[in-house]
Order: C-alpha cells, then structure tokens, then sequence
C-alpha cells in the first residue's frame, strides 16, 4: 500500500562534475539509479542536469525510515564515495507533498575565488593584448588604443576563456571550507 503523500521524503544530491570525468558520471549514475530502485520504499527518480558539469539527482521514497536504510547501506556510501573522487557534493533532504530546495549554481561560488581565477585569467591576456595593440598604434591616442584592446579581450573571454575557466574550476569554486558544494 502506497504512503501518505505527506510522509513520503525527497532526497535531493546536487554534484558538480570535475571536467573530463563526464562519462565517469554518467556510469555513476546508472548503478546509483540501480541502487535506488532495489532499495525497499523507492517511488521515483529524476535528473536534473545543467550545463558544464552540473547535476542534480531527486529520488523519492515512502518515508524518512526508508531513506535513512538506503542511506545506511554500504554499496549505496562506497558508491557515493566513488563519485567523491571527481566531483563534489551536496545532499538535502525534505518531506512531504510538496517540497522546496536551494540548488547550488555558478551564483553559488565564492566571490573571492571567482575573482582570483578570474584575474589570473585576465591578467596574462591583456597583457599580451595591451602590448601588441600599443606595438600596432604605438602613435595613436589611448582611447583609441584602448577600443580594440577592450574589444579582443572581451570578446576572447566571453567566448573562449571564461567558458573552459568555468568548466575547469566549478569543481573548486563551488565548494565550502568543508568540500560541499554551497548554496
């Protein structure tokens, strides 16, 4: 006989992905679902996938007991320590009917962090731009030498630099003092 649908609890695991391990995931996952679906009191899954290395992973089961024995089973924690190895993680719980999480997100990440690998991008960059662009119009006033500097860079790091950044340091930006990913 089915639960109450006000005691029935959502398991929300949020991972962010390091890069190159996608397909690492991907198998992961798989054998998680498996896991979860011979658990007794297993109603659902679903997955929740962002870009560049985001996923979220919801399963819900009858009540708060069923989830603290899937929780407790070893194959279910050395499986989650597997994923440990390249991704990070936050896990959040809640029951009943209708229920509400904060989801980490590229928002998520500390600013200092973003800041720091951010520079250590931009840095380099401009100026190796900044030189040639003063090499090529040496003669010119600053604001024009600025105008195609300021255009180069922009442009490579919207569209080059900060998209591979990102993808390569989500794993880092994201986690708290403790290695969890923050909301």
């Amino acid at each position: 006989m089915p639960a109450d649908p006000d005691q029935t609890v959502t398991v929300v695991t949020s991972r962010a992905i390091r890069a190159g391990h996608e397909e690492d995931f991907e198998q992961w996952v798989k054998e998680l679902n498996r896991l979860a679906h011979a658990a007794p009191g297993y109603r659902a899954a679903i997955r929740l996938g962002q870009t560049a290395g985001f996923q979220h992973l919801l399963f819900r089961f009858d009540d708060q007991d069923a989830v603290d024995a899937w929780q407790a089973d070893n194959a279910l924690k050395a499986h989650a320590a597997a994923a440990d190895a390249y991704s990070t993680m936050l896990r959040q719980t809640s029951e009943g009917d209708a229920v509400a999480f904060d989801l980490p997100s590229d928002a998520s990440a500390s600013k200092w962090k973003r800041f720091v690998t951010t520079w250590l991008t931009v840095f380099p960059i401009l100026l190796v731009i900044s030189t040639i662009v003063r090499t090529v119009l040496k003669d010119a006033p600053l604001p024009l030498q600025l105008l195609p500097s300021s255009l180069i860079l922009t442009a490579t790091l919207q569209w080059i630099i900060l998209p591979r950044l990102q993808r390569y340091t989500r794993f880092w930006l994201l986690q708290d003092s403790s290695g969890r990913l923050q909301t």
